[in-house]
């Protein structure tokens, strides 16, 4: 018998093995993949799984690009209850694959979705430049890390030593096992309460008001604010969430120590002595940067916690509150970025609790996706606009689960006609494209475009069973999904000219194989202008992520353009 935690586990991919209907390692391996890089099990990409003959212990690989860098996730997922130095040497193996060999050499593997997503890699890395590429590298098993041998250590440092080594802007390896796998499931259940906030802070370019300072890749900055912010941020946060990581809650104004911070923070000729007098406060967070404009210093801080000075904190609310907090009243505070469970471990004495906060989580609570929650249901989805919120729902619903960010990539792709940006760009969803895909009258276009991106994925799957080649067509069918449900639509929208939507949708959900005609042709159509235009043939990987490719795609409909678009399309 394992302990709690891996019973823990076990228990999770049990769960998740019934509820996708796919076999427990396979199940291990979305759990792992999901909380290492932080989205739902619903968001999965297939074209993430590399793992079979000749992975070299790498079974999944995914990519992540933002407006100025990229991050790629390199996991190794074992439903074992062991970390095996054998295998960690073949991970080893499999890194110089990634890294080291060329295109040459990447020819000889036989795995091709293996190879076809160290070629996206290297593109990506290519894209953005290696001093913008995060590399992530982990070495998931349910066993458990304060048991890893001697020999398993080494071999990591020696990883270690080779790739970090300020090539890239950052690398990291890290082993999880059952501890580390339950942190991150809570850490997940806990996102929806993390605190991003701006803290005015004190600046003098003349005078040493602000220290920063690094060590190995960690981050720290001593600064000073006006009590009136630290008062602010305890009474907008409603939830508590800003203590989280507090080892006390507030203790309340009956003791002692309490009443005397609050004595000095309201007493006009002891309020200048704050700073010098109490210990400040202590903050945790995911990411820090202080911005030092003379006209408008400030610290931007994403998943703030306070996790020293709660007491400080809440009596500065409490004076504040009163109308007896003095104005010149000033905090000392200590911010440390600590987005790794060890380091934050060592700092708060407690775990689980450091949490990446992103835009896609700021837009949970939206109206705007509660009101889509209910929408949707009519078409029959249950609508996932926070993280895994239906993850122990059963069979019935998994199998109708849509997330927020599958929707919107939908809508994006096939309605909006930018499938580059919805494959490859997804930050965007969540920034420049909120407005346009989520603030519409209705849901039928979402609904429709979601149908054709269901309908394409599932298509693919089958035609790249049957698929022995290696080149252009199984190439598009591993990455080209959504740019091939996008022209599919369009060749829908001609035939379908006028066609009620709603009867459409309906349509659709009972008969999805009514689309395979149009997918057919939307392949076809992209293999044809992909093979014309020589410049993309050259780097597929960088022109599915092109607007160049998604102009000659919307350019060749434009002739047979139907006047009347369907209900609720906005272009």
């Amino acid at each position: 018998m394992g302990s709690l935690r891996q019973e823990l586990i076990t228990d999770r991919v049990y769960s998740l093995s019934q509820s996708l209907s796919i076999p427990p390692d396979q199940a291990f391996e979305r759990l792992a993949h999901s909380l290492c890089v932080d989205i739902s099990v619903y968001d999965f990409d297939d074209s993430d799984l590399v793992d079979g003959t000749q992975d070299k212990q790498i079974d999944l690989i995914s990519i992540q690009e933002d407006a100025d860098e990229a991050t790629i996730y390199l996991i190794s997922a074992k439903s074992q209850a062991s970390f095996s130095s054998n295998h960690l040497i073949q991970t080893k193996n499999g890194l110089d694959w990634i890294f080291r060999k060329d295109r040459q050499e990447l020819e000889t593997i036989t795995n091709i979705p293996f190879k076809e997503k160290i070629l996206a890699v290297k593109s990506a890395m290519n894209t953005a430049g290696f001093s913008n590429t995060n590399i992530k590298v982990f070495f998931v098993t349910k066993g458990e890390t304060s048991s890893i041998s001697n020999e398993f250590t080494q071999e990591a440092e020696g990883i270690k030593r080779i790739y970090d080594i300020q090539t890239f802007k950052s690398f990291s390896f890290e082993a999880l096992g059952a501890d580390e796998l339950v942190n991150l499931i809570q850490r997940q259940e806990k996102k929806e309460r993390s605190i991003d906030a701006e803290i005015a802070i004190k600046y003098d370019a003349n005078a040493p008001s602000l220290i920063r300072y690094t060590s190995q890749g960690r981050r720290g900055i001593i600064c000073t604010a006006n009590a009136t912010e630290i008062a602010r941020l305890v009474d907008e946060d409603k939830t508590g969430a800003l203590f989280e990581s507090n080892v006390r809650r507030f203790l309340g104004q009956s003791g002692s120590v309490n009443s005397e911070i609050t004595a000095t923070a309201t007493d006009k000729n002891e309020s200048s002595l704050f700073w010098f007098l109490n210990n400040g406060i202590t903050i945790l967070c995911d990411k820090m940067d202080a911005l030092t404009d003379p006209d408008d210093p400030k610290v931007r801080i994403k998943n703030l916690q306070i996790v020293n000075g709660c007491q400080t904190a809440s009596s500065l609310a409490h004076a504040a509150k009163t109308g007896m907090l003095q104005p010149d009243t000033q905090v000392l505070l200590k911010i440390f970025e600590a987005s790794t469970e060890n380091l934050a471990s060592k700092i708060v004495l407690t775990t689980n609790n450091q949490n990446r906060i992103t835009s896609r989580d700021l837009k949970a609570n939206d109206p705007i996706q509660i009101d889509i929650k209910s929408a949707l249901e009519r078409y029959g989805y249950y609508y996932e606009h926070k993280l895994n919120q239906y993850i122990d729902a059963g069979v019935a619903v998994s199998n109708k689960v849509v997330s927020n960010e599958r929707l919107a990539q939908a809508y994006l792709a096939v309605i909006l006609k930018k499938p580059s940006d919805a494959s490859r760009r997804k930050y965007k969803i969540w920034s420049e494209y909120y407005a346009r895909i989520f603030k519409v009258p209705n849901l039928a276009n979402h609904v429709l475009a979601y149908e054709f991106t269901r309908a394409a994925y599932s298509w693919v799957r089958v035609i790249k069973k049957s698929e022995s080649s290696t080149g252009l067509k199984h190439r598009l069918l591993s990455t080209g999904a959504l740019h091939i449900a996008s022209i599919a639509y369009q060749y829908w929208k001609i035939d379908s000219l006028n066609q009620d939507i709603e009867i459409s949708i309906d349509g659709i959900q009972k008969q999805p194989a009514l689309l395979i005609r149009f997918l057919d042709k939307a392949l076809s159509l992209l293999m044809s202008v992909i093979d014309a235009h020589p410049i993309f043939s050259d780097d597929l990987d960088l022109t599915l992520k092109s607007q160049t490719l998604d102009e000659a795609l919307v350019a060749r409909f434009k002739v047979n353009e139907p006047i009347q678009l369907p209900l609720g399309f906005f272009p």
